[in-house]
């Protein structure tokens, strides 16, 4: 199956460029040399001209960002919780060596 390329852009500049999805560096704008952000493989990119586009393209980008750091900050919560609710579950069971280890790790989980 063909990697899928995706667009990186500098909204500042409003420069493109596309890179496979593997690639291990972000890359950096051509004009001003800051670190582009990532759109995805999907995402309609508007002309250079475009100033309407592009402040609707930096406004969508925001809001799709602040979403999924929401959705990662909930599912941390929810793991944290889990991690408490097994350790009581744990507790309850009484003293063990086995127990005792299983404990600390998931104390470990919660506080990283």
């Amino acid at each position: 199956m063909p990697v899928s390329n995706h667009n990186w852009v500098c909204f500042d500049c409003r420069f493109v460029t596309r890179q496979p999805k593997t690639a291990r560096r972000v890359p950096k704008c051509a004009e001003c040399g800051s670190e582009c952000y990532c759109l995805g493989y999907k995402v309609e990119i508007p002309k250079k001209s475009d100033s309407r586009g592009w402040r609707s393209l930096r406004t969508e980008s925001r809001k799709r960002h602040l979403a999924w750091s929401d959705r990662q900050a909930v599912r941390r919560v929810r793991e944290a919780h889990a991690a408490e609710r097994r350790i009581a579950h744990l507790r309850s069971l009484g003293p063990n060596k086995a127990r005792g280890k299983i404990i600390a790790e998931l104390k470990e989980k919660i506080h990283a």
